[in-house]
């Protein structure tokens, strides 16, 4: 029997990644957004629709400029940024020694709410790109389909056993998340071996504008928590969750929604801008930040 890592692996790791960040949620996080709700709103706010609003003014710029760029890279941009903030986030908060629990409330937030914004976004992408010579074809049913029983569902399978196990979540949490990420990177790995041929071509074309979008988005992030008035740690924590994607759910529909493997070159190459652009942007605050700002 043969197994494809894009078609019967790859589901499995998104579902127990997502688990894990249900674990990370406690239900006081709700009752404290209900009555504080203003920096997690603005977070929200910003890091949701940042990304897309750049991605679709470097598409509508290079498509003005005639700037060539193939359909793998142009649908490929759209896809990060309707996906929700990935896991890695949490990570790069506690480097820069930014607001950790608000990091995680905002993955969190993020995730639950792809269930409406994935299918919006690359619908409205789609509109707009119709012109392409393959043009985003996103099927809604199945779509929806696919991120509630791989998002939601497992989102709140973990928030359940945080609630009935929280002592053994506790202590085991963080050894999960390590064993889910490496699951993640070694699935990537393998869907690149498998489709070397393919994703060897793009990865040219695609490694410049993940390094250009990581920084843009890690800009006008930071810039419009700064406007908005939040304190430097959160400032910091909302950048990051702006310029971070999950990398299982872009590659997920990319694989088995678009069915489009020279689509999850992006996606896969855009983790590398975020390792050495994100990690670099981290280490720099950790140096600013008074160590007191984290508990």
């Amino acid at each position: 029997m043969n197994i494809s890592v894009q078609q019967d692996v790859l589901p499995i790791v998104v579902l127990s990644v997502m688990t894990t960040i249900g674990m990370e949620l406690r239900w006081h996080q709700f009752i404290e957004l209900l009555e504080a709700p203003r920096i997690p709103i603005l977070g929200s706010f910003i890091h949701t629709l940042c990304f897309p609003a750049i991605t679709a003014l470097i598409i509508l710029g290079t498509t003005t400029l005639n700037y060539p760029l193939s359909d793998a890279t142009i649908i490929g941009m759209p896809l990060i940024a309707a996906c929700p903030s990935g896991g890695f986030s949490n990570i790069l908060a506690l480097v820069a020694r930014a607001n950790l629990p608000l990091s995680v409330l905002l993955t969190s937030v993020s995730s639950i709410l792809s269930f409406v914004t994935v299918p919006i976004f690359m619908a409205a992408f789609a509109f707009f790109m119709a012109d392409l010579n393959e043009p985003i074809r996103l099927p809604v049913s199945e779509t929806l389909l696919q991120l509630l029983i791989l998002v939601l569902l497992p989102i709140g399978l973990g928030m359940l056993i945080r609630f009935k196990q929280d002592q053994w979540v506790t202590r085991h949490l963080a050894r999960a998340q390590n064993v889910g990420q490496l699951a993640l990177y070694v699935c990537v790995a393998l869907i690149i071996a498998e489709n070397w041929d393919v994703i060897i071509v793009g990865i040219g074309e695609a490694l410049p504008w993940s390094l250009g979008l990581c920084t843009l988005n890690l800009f006008f992030c930071y810039q419009l928590a700064n406007w908005s008035g939040l304190k430097v740690e959160d400032r910091i924590t909302v950048a990051l969750e702006g310029s971070i994607r999950n990398l299982a759910v872009a590659l997920l529909i990319a694989t088995t929604i678009l069915q489009r493997v020279d689509v999850a070159v992006l996606p896969t190459v855009y983790f590398i801008a975020v390792m050495i652009i994100a990690m670099l942007f981290a280490k720099t605050w950790r140096h600013l930040i008074p160590t007191t700002s984290q508990s």
